[in-house]
């Protein structure tokens, strides 16, 4: 993984496309108001990273890829994203939602932990943020060392059993 300019996360993700680098950016789409109309808008779901798989030939040829700051690091080494995580987020990106539960909304507080029961995050336990509207929360789970908010409908969460 990467730390690249602001505002520059595709621009670097097709420069390394380019230079034949692998590399991996996840995209979320988000309803933007302008004045006079809105539109859905492909928005980086890290700001700031795009996720690598340089061959080891290539390590140094990243680094000179125009925008690209510098290598995610943990304990003064490259930091490695497992598969399983890469997998996760890709579901996120691509997956619709629909699940059916005799929970209500109402059943679920603000800051509660509780466990996704459907869907692609399905088996990981998540913190409600806020809830958008009666039926969708958002909620946010950690991963990366980072807290990824995504908005979720209620019909996915579940009581932690040791709150149940």
């Amino acid at each position: 993984m990467v730390y690249v300019m602001s505002r520059q996360e595709k621009k670097v993700a097709q420069r390394l496309t380019t230079s034949g680098i692998e590399n991996y950016l996840p995209i979320a789409k988000r309803l933007s108001q302008w004045s006079d109309r809105k539109k859905w808008v492909d928005f980086p779901m890290f700001n700031g990273y795009v996720f690598v798989r340089p061959e080891a030939h290539q390590g140094d040829e990243v680094l000179q890829v125009q925008g690209v700051l510098s290598y995610l690091t943990f304990e003064r080494e490259r930091a490695v994203v497992k598969d399983r995580e890469i997998e996760i987020i890709k579901t996120i990106e691509r997956e619709g939602y629909f699940a059916e539960t005799i929970l209500e909304p109402d059943d679920f507080e603000i800051g509660e932990r509780v466990q996704v029961v459907e869907g692609p995050l399905k088996g990981n336990p998540v913190h409600v943020v806020r809830k958008n509207n009666e039926r969708i929360f958002l909620v946010s789970f950690d991963t990366l060392g980072q807290s990824i908010k995504i908005n979720m409908p209620f019909e996915f969460l579940g009581k932690l059993k040791d709150q149940a």
